[in-house]
């Protein structure tokens, strides 16, 4: 038994030394994200209602939460419910709260927020191409962005202590 265990920890070993592990793998517990410390890339996308958003406009010389979901995800719902009841602290302590959407269409997204009472501006990451230039491995996935436009940190979870953030 513990002569298969050793083989198993051996073989393991052995595939991790062999395959170099994506910069994308970063969002695990183990692993640093490279976009920390790092500018946020800039974006512009469509509004659900209509218009455009560019990041770095909406920014400003706040700084901001970018939060990552899908309607689909119950784990966002969650999120997005925590930001719904701290959206006013958040915006009141300064900082801009920009909802992205990736994956999905327009109708289906303004359902959901009218469904759950949302009344937050969404942006729509249609291709996903948004999400992939900031390694999103899986929704939610919150960004940190300080002042200056800095990615200061990435959770999947919005922080308890909001406070602290900026």
């Amino acid at each position: 038994m513990t002569h298969k265990i050793i083989r198993s920890i051996f073989i393991l070993g052995l595939l991790l030394m062999t395959f170099r592990l994506s910069s994308a793998m970063g969002q695990f517990f183990f692993m640093e994200n490279e976009m920390v410390g790092k500018p946020a890339p800039d974006f512009t996308l469509p509004v659900v209602g209509g218009g455009q958003m560019n990041f770095t406009q909406l920014r400003g010389d706040k700084g901001a939460i970018i939060l990552f979901w899908a309607t689909w995800c119950p784990h966002c719902r969650r999120e997005l419910n925590n930001l719904k009841i701290h959206q006013e602290v958040i915006e009141g302590n300064g900082t801009r709260i920009v909802l992205v959407d990736t994956g999905e269409d327009e109708e289906t997204i303004q359902e959901y927020l009218q469904k759950n009472k949302i009344d937050m501006t969404v942006l729509m990451d249609k291709d996903s191409a948004v999400a992939e230039n900031y390694h999103i491995l899986g929704v939610p996935t919150f960004y940190l962005v300080d002042k200056t436009g800095i990615v200061r940190e990435i959770q999947h979870g919005l922080p308890e202590d909001l406070k602290a953030m900026f």
